[in-house]
């Protein structure tokens, strides 16, 4: 899912306060435009993919240990949670790589032409 937020921030190019759009793309920042002059400094998409990829295998790497810690904090909760979340894991998967990997320049330019 791609985010946008607005926020105040220094512009590098007016050299001064002023309004600016930040987008995301999942839960990393994907480029920053100044509403005042235009400028846009753009993350490498590349860079992007790459820290997901890191972030990714950490949370798969470490998801027996935070299930195991689940399980024994709370039995009960953690066996009624199970099911739901086997099947809605896939989903999630999925959503979650289509709003990292899917180019958010292209979507716009696919909305625009259809």
């Amino acid at each position: 899912m791609t985010e946008s937020i607005d926020a105040r921030l220094k512009c590098l190019h007016c050299d001064r306060e002023t309004d600016h759009t930040i987008t995301y793309a999942g839960p990393y920042l994907n480029k920053i435009r100044c509403k005042e002059c235009g400028v846009e400094i753009a993350l490498d998409r590349k860079r992007i993919m790459e820290t997901y990829a890191s972030d990714a295998l950490e949370r798969v790497l470490s998801k027996p240990q935070r299930m195991t810690e689940e399980l024994r904090g709370d039995l009960t909760a953690f066996l009624g949670s199970l099911p739901v979340r086997i099947l809605t894991k896939p989903y999630r998967v999925a959503k979650e790589i289509v709003d990292v990997v899917v180019d958010p320049a292209n979507d716009e330019n696919d909305e625009k032409d259809g």
